[in-house]
């Protein structure tokens, strides 16, 4: 008979997890971290794979796909709109918004003809981004890395007369990536 060790079961950490420390930085766009107000932890979703039976039985099994929904950030935008122009110029720039320059600068690539590039650089389309999430003492916990992130949506900024006080602007950045690691710190 197995006994139970009820002192092992326990959780050595009974701190909750707060919502407010911690900190999102995005190689690409630095001028955003400061003004950083929100970020959500993507949802991750496993494909199933159904099993038939010889009984009218149907069972459910690990599939072979994983699916990331996007990093969703929130950002107040800057007198200046400095953070926001970042985003803006690296989205034009991916498109292209413009003109093919603005890509070509991107991929620092060397323009050979009519819509033909050389020597480019196409990992600078992207950017790592780092979520460390701070422990209630306010030290790095756990960290998020997302690999090769690129903005899909900027939100738009409200400019309105009619309310009471001031409300600063706050703008939504979406972003997709390849894949997010986690890191534990202790």
């Amino acid at each position: 008979m197995v006994k139970a060790n009820w002192s092992s079961n326990q959780p050595t950490n009974l701190n909750y997890l707060s919502p407010v420390n911690f900190d999102l930085s995005i190689n690409k766009i630095p001028k955003t971290r400061y003004f950083c107000t929100a970020v959500t932890i993507p949802n991750i979703i496993m494909s199933e794979a159904s099993h038939s039976t010889t009984l009218a039985i149907e069972s459910a099994l690990p599939g072979d796909k994983i699916t990331f929904d996007p990093l969703n950030v929130k950002f107040i935008v800057d007198e200046d709109m400095t953070n926001y122009l970042e985003i803006y110029n690296w989205m034009m720039a991916l498109g292209p918004g413009i003109d093919t320059d603005d890509f070509v600068g991107l991929v620092e690539a060397t323009k050979t003809g009519k819509n033909r590039f050389s020597n480019a650089k196409f990992e600078n389309m992207y950017s790592d981004a780092n979520l460390i999430v701070n422990t209630s003492s306010n030290n790095a916990n756990v960290e998020f890395l997302f690999e090769d992130c690129f903005p899909t949506s900027l939100g738009q900024i409200d400019f309105t007369t009619d309310t009471q006080g001031v409300e600063y602007a706050i703008c939504d950045l979406t972003l997709k990536y390849t894949l997010f690691k986690i890191k534990t710190s202790t």
